[in-house]
């Protein structure tokens, strides 16, 4: 069969993201002798029916699957939400195609699957990890069977496919890159994005990583991942990668194995990570370094007792601290990732964060206002359970949570930080978010992430 894949994701802010999901469903389809083609949104400006009805029409795809990334830009107060955008994107692939099924899926999907399906009319919905369950619907398709549920009970709406378990083997798949442009990703991003496990065992209170992939962390061998390194340098003269599992270094070993295989093929490549301070060491930074670790994204949310404890991280202040130390000393540059405005913020402790924030040097700050509230969460259920709000509330239409007491307070001194601080970033208040300045950045050959650029 003919397998239309559409990148729906046009947030190109800061970077271009390549769609590794996406690539990920496509290898399986593949595997069965399927004919995949993508279509990519981040490559087409807002004027995008001619281009995507002619990509269509010379395809001729009998499948059309839609991955769908982000609910909206997670910044408040001033939130874009991406709702819209692929109604607009169903509707010219159902004039073109009116008889083609549409499969969407993707973590925005996921979050909320029964009314995105409503709003898209979608024909099937695939919920969590894709593989498996797109290639029984393509089997089912291909005979011309109405595909069967494995877990009907799960929802209201009977179409919504959740999967009856998480793939152990999943690094046995090699995302097919080829039906993405890698080249131009790579010259427009800084770099290709790589994952060496799923699942999270961690219990973030705002966080939603555990409802999308699990708590059970699958990892895949070290070796493995270095091949798929080692295959994108030499096939398309990739040298720097990001590792987008949610947390890079938990556990520890898993990625000093990842860096020794590095060292041992003598692969001259430069990488970022997202990095816990949680139980880590000055050997594990002196290994990055060696390994051509050259920046981290450290989400640390908050850098005060109160702010920790409120999100329920597991790590202090004074590994926050130790961390920095170590990357100052390597020559690692580092972000730190903040949310302010958690329940129980207060003035003090706000300014015990940014003080010990300051404290750590950072190469830049990423700071967002308030939590965004998704189904499942602990937050949101004890913020259901207190009466703040209704189970029924939390949607599609985005909900923050910022501690009332702190709000004005809060929105004006990151106003006024992020103004004497270049390198403190508000996506919320657009501030210090230039994309022509990014432009400009990339188009001088930089690569990694552009808040490296701050340095």
């Amino acid at each position: 069969m003919k397998v239309l894949f559409i990148n729906t994701n046009q947030e190109r802010l800061p970077d271009p993201i390549p769609p590794i999901g996406v690539t990920y469903v496509a290898a399986v389809a593949k595997q069965d002798g399927h004919e995949c083609k993508l279509f990519d949104f981040n490559f087409h400006n807002k004027d995008f029916a001619a281009a995507l009805k002619e990509f269509i029409k010379e395809f001729s795809p009998q499948v059309i699957g839609l991955s769908i990334r982000n609910v909206d830009n997670v910044a408040y107060p001033k939130v874009v939400t991406y709702v819209d955008g692929y109604q607009e994107i169903v509707k010219v692939c159902r004039e073109e195609a009116p008889e083609v099924p549409i499969i969407v899926g993707g973590s925005a999907f996921s979050l909320f699957p029964e009314e995105f399906m409503l709003k898209l009319n979608a024909d099937y919905g695939v919920v969590g990890e894709g593989e498996e369950i797109f290639r029984e619907i393509l089997r089912s398709l291909e005979k011309g069977e109405v595909p069967k549920n494995p877990n009907p009970g799960l929802s209201n709406t009977p179409n919504i496919h959740y999967p009856t378990y998480l793939s152990r083997n999943f690094g046995e798949i090699y995302p097919a890159r080829e039906i993405m442009d890698v080249s131009t990703y790579f010259k427009e991003g800084g770099s290709i994005n790589i994952q060496t496990k799923r699942g999270c065992s961690l219990r973030c209170s705002y966080c939603n990583y555990p409802l999308l992939e699990g708590i059970q962390v699958r990892k895949r061998a070290p070796s493995d991942v270095v091949d798929e390194m080692e295959y994108c340098f030499k096939e398309y003269g990739v040298d720097y990668f990001f590792f987008v599992d949610n947390v890079f270094n938990l556990p520890n070993s898993h990625a000093k194995e990842i860096c020794q295989k590095i060292l041992e093929r003598k692969l001259k490549v430069k990488w970022t990570a997202y990095v816990s301070p949680a139980k880590v060491s000055e050997n594990l930074f002196a290994t990055f370094k060696e390994a051509g670790c050259s920046s981290v994204d450290f989400g640390v949310d908050a850098a005060s007792n109160i702010g920790l404890s409120s999100m329920d991280k597991i790590f202090t202040v004074k590994e926050i601290k130790n961390s920095a130390k170590w990357c100052h000393q390597y020559g690692i540059k580092f972000n730190h990732s903040l949310i302010l405005g958690v329940p129980g913020e207060t003035i003090e402790s706000i300014e015990e964060t940014i003080e010990n924030i300051m404290a750590c040097k950072p190469t830049s700050v990423t700071a967002l206002i308030g939590v965004r509230i998704y189904k499942g969460t602990p937050i949101a259920i004890q913020l259901i359970k207190e009466g703040w709000i209704k189970e029924e509330q939390i949607c599609i239409k985005p909900v923050f949570y910022v501690e009332e007491s702190v709000r004005e307070y809060l929105l004006n001194r990151l106003a006024n930080l992020s103004t004497e601080h270049r390198n403190w970033i508000v996506p919320g208040l657009k501030k210090n978010m230039n994309e022509r300045y990014f432009k400009r950045v990339r188009l001088r050959g930089v690569k990694g992430p552009l808040w490296e650029a701050f340095a």
